[in-house]
């Protein structure tokens, strides 16, 4: 989010949020404002209670400086992640320190009516118990128009094409609700306390059951015209393979997702393919999964070896594009398949990348598995629902004159 005016209060308050306490003197150095500008503005916030002293810097022979941090109990907030297989709550004070966390697993993602009714109520109860409660967040891992808080498609799920989040969240709760897709959401929680801090531009790449990415471009994420920049899973690697469910073919996400990593290994064994994943391959023994699937290639079987290098390969080869377009300072890999698989995927994608890609751009390009857990999509919305209402409150301050 961002304001015209550089002395707007957002514009100056925001780095409190993003980086951590700050003094008055650092404040004025980022702003570029006159230090009386800065001395109104944070009387404004005092006031409006925003934020708080939060003890001095470490003196270097000078007056000790006070420091200022967000005020955790301005407001409690609420993020909820709605993936295939799990739906996360998160509430949080003000400051991003954690209240409560749940998850729970679905077993049929395309029924709205239940899963609206489980996120309801959940809010409700989470209401009772943190009644500060000021905002709501949504992601949902589905293509999102996030201006207009709707759903435009979820590909292999049906029924929830032009749903309307966020209106159903605000009609419900009477809260402002902010809706993002999942990956951009993950993408912020990142950036700000995982293997993105610190870094303006970077590409974020998901790998689960689906395949999402997102872009950060000089701190701030981009999100294209109709808000639809990033969606990695659904560009073309074969434009003779099998059809996708965004209506494209050859897809990403068919050869290089979870989804498809088990979809190939189950097929090939159905076919007579040789493995030890075969023994047992029965609709009473426990289901295959990615964490199966690697155990079994670092025991060295052929066939789990041979799709994940495959999974890796077309990855890399779709990361090259990405690469060779942005020219980022990080690639960062998260979701169950790159965590799971470790070398077993990132070697294959790394000799892809390095082939396809122009040499300047990857020579010394990190690429990192990110080590935030199942709860970053929450904290992302957390985080972006935050912003709103740190928005709404600075304009009710810019405009006392």
């Amino acid at each position: 989010m961002r304001f015209p005016a550089k002395g707007h209060p957002f514009n100056l308050l925001q780095p409190l949020y993003t980086t951590g306490p700050l003094s008055r003197a650092e404040l004025v150095e980022i702003s570029n404002l006159a230090p009386s500008q800065v001395t109104v503005v944070i009387r404004r916030a005092f006031k409006a209670g925003l934020i708080v002293e939060a003890g001095v810097a470490p003196s270097n022979g000078g007056r000790p400086r006070s420091l200022l941090q967000p005020n955790p109990d301005f407001a409690q907030l609420i993020g909820i992640d709605l993936g295939r297989t799990r739906i996360r709550f998160m509430v949080t004070d003000f400051a991003g320190n954690r209240l409560a966390f749940k998850a729970y697993p679905i077993e049929a993602p395309n029924h709205k009516d239940d899963l609206f009714g489980l996120i309801n109520q959940e809010v409700r109860t989470f209401r009772t118990q943190y009644p500060k409660v000021a905002a709501i967040g949504l992601s949902v891992s589905g293509v999102i128009d996030p201006k207009a808080g709707t759903m435009l498609f979820w590909p292999m799920i049906e029924g929830w094409s032009g749903t309307p989040l966020r209106q159903i969240l605000e009609k419900e709760h009477g809260l402002p609700a902010y809706v993002e897709d999942s990956v951009r959401a993950m993408a912020i929680a990142e950036h700000r306390f995982g293997q993105g801090r610190g870094v303006r531009n970077f590409v974020f790449v998901c790998v689960g059951m689906g395949i999402g990415s997102a872009i950060f471009f000089d701190n701030h994420l981009l999100v294209g015209r109709d808000g639809l920049a990033g969606e990695l899973g659904h560009t073309t690697v074969d434009e003779n393979g099998p059809a996708c469910g965004c209506g494209n073919q050859g897809c990403l996400e068919l050869y290089s997702s979870a989804t498809a990593i088990l979809n190939r290994v189950r097929s090939d064994i159905e076919r007579g393919v040789a493995s030890s994943l075969a023994t047992g391959f029965t609709e009473n023994e426990p289901p295959l999964t990615i964490e199966g699937i690697v155990r079994a290639a670092e025991l060295h079987d052929r066939l789990a070896e041979r799709v994940l290098s495959e999974a890796g390969t077309h990855l890399g080869t779709a990361l090259a594009s990405v690469v060779n377009l942005l020219n980022p300072e990080k690639v960062i890999l998260a979701g169950s398949v790159p965590r799971a698989a470790g070398q077993l995927l990132l070697g294959p994608l790394l000799y892809s990348l390095r082939q396809r890609a122009l040499p300047p751009a990857v020579k010394s390009l990190p690429l990192v598995v990110s080590d935030l857990g199942e709860e970053s999509a929450p904290l992302g919305m957390i985080l972006r629902a935050r912003e709103g209402v740190l928005a709404a409150r600075c304009e009710e301050i810019a405009g006392r004159g």
